[in-house]
């Protein structure tokens, strides 16, 4: 690698930590600037003329300390840790058209070539039924089979389940982690871990020191759906993570999957929830794959015989991209009527700037023109009414 190409990923490294971790309106940043370079030389004056930062954000940029950026770089350097940067051609395509992207990618193992090939999604809880850890374990092999990268969270349960049926079929799958590289947060299985890197990747958008924490995994759920063209849930109670990751796939306008016919119980409530909410059903993996051949998303293949065998000859595919149809977002609908009727208006005003990334008054107040009293009233609302909750340094995030 050679020193120019070393300097820049060190000032990507310094932009991430100016910026933090998932927060909205990087396009709009890289409308104005080109690179995050033209950021480090830009004058305050010319910085604060975009409006594109709060008080505490260019301060940060303001005071252009790098040391702590390299200190990452040379960590990742001796850890043997690959370091891949929004504009490397290397970085998923998917994830590149969000508005909350990560800037870097750090990655263990070889991320694989996602462009033009389906990635998908497989997620659920981390106390599985063994029907269910069967049936996360069938589509992952089945998937990958078929030629799609197979994404997951690396935890116990359906997670783990995803990560082997692709690993049997002898192909690449991604583990995404709500840590740094240095930890194995969720991903108990030190072997499984292993095989991943081996033969895909295991990458996160954290320095490798990082330690877990609550809202660090939901901020990891962004990039496993934001990665994927669908994300499939195979068992979720409701306030299970993976609906998280469910609602954020809609929320990016990709298809969600659940398994059908699932039991009546707490355990896949979760479910039942996201099929009212527009998701579709699917049974076994070929469904999915039929799914996008009859949307005419993926190439023409020959027509699904009642024959269990002739349809596992399903052939290898490439995922084509194409502008698809909006999703109906009755998730969206369903939520305004209910804040509308429960909330004032300020409280309904900050609940929609507040996701699962944490923020604070300063950015709430920047985002929706009210001043910090207001604000604050509006937020002991809502934790009062128990949908946000405060976290350390003043943050809030959804409950």
């Amino acid at each position: 690698m050679n020193e120019r190409l070393n300097e820049r990923l060190i000032v990507w490294i310094w932009l991430q930590e100016c910026l933090g971790y998932g927060r909205t309106g990087i396009q709009k940043i890289f409308s104005v600037f080109e690179k995050p370079e033209d950021i480090l030389t830009a004058s305050e004056a010319t910085l604060r003329e975009t409006n594109l930062f709060n008080e505490h954000t260019l301060l940060k940029i303001l005071y252009k300390d790098l040391r702590y950026a390299k200190k990452v770089y040379d960590d990742c350097q001796r850890l043997g840790y690959d370091i891949i940067s929004v504009l490397d051609e290397r970085y998923p395509e998917n994830l590149r058209k969000l508005d909350d992207l990560p800037l870097l990618l750090y990655v263990e193992g070889t991320l694989p070539k996602t462009g033009g090939i389906l990635c998908t999604a497989v997620v659920g809880s981390r106390k599985a039924t063994d029907e269910s850890k069967k049936i996360a374990l069938d589509i992952g092999a089945g998937l990958a089979m078929n030629g799609a990268v197979v994404v997951s969270g690396g935890a116990d349960g359906v997670d783990t389940q995803a990560h082997r049926g692709a690993l049997s079929a002898n192909a690449q799958t991604v583990c995404v982690l709500g840590c740094g590289l240095n930890y194995n947060s969720l991903v108990k299985d030190v072997q499984l871990r292993k095989d991943i890197s081996r033969s895909g990747a295991v990458i996160s958008e954290y320095p490798p020191h990082v330690t877990s924490q609550k809202h660090t995994f939901l901020q990891r759920d962004r990039i496993i759906a934001g990665m994927c063209e669908c994300t499939v849930v195979v068992q979720a109670g409701i306030g299970s993570g993976s609906l998280a990751t469910a609602d954020l796939a809609m929320k990016y306008r990709r298809k969600v999957f659940v398994m059908k016919d699932t039991p009546d119980t707490p355990a896949f409530a979760g479910l039942k929830y996201l099929i009212r909410h527009g998701a579709d059903t699917i049974q076994t993996h070929t469904d999915l794959l039929r799914w996008y051949r009859k949307t005419e998303d993926m190439p023409a293949v020959e027509e699904a015989v009642s024959d269990q065998a002739q349809q596992e000859k399903e052939l290898h595919f490439e995922y084509r991209t194409r502008k698809r149809k909006s999703q109906p977002c009755t998730m969206e609908q369903t939520e305004k009527k209910f804040l509308s009727e429960q909330l004032t208006e300020n409280a309904v005003m900050v609940y929609h700037t507040i996701s699962e990334i944490p923020v604070d008054t300063d950015d709430i107040s920047n985002a929706v023109d009210l001043d910090i009293p207001s604000v604050t009233a509006a937020l002991t609302e809502l934790e009062m009414m128990g949908f946000v909750v405060q976290i350390a340094g003043k943050r809030y995030i959804r409950k």
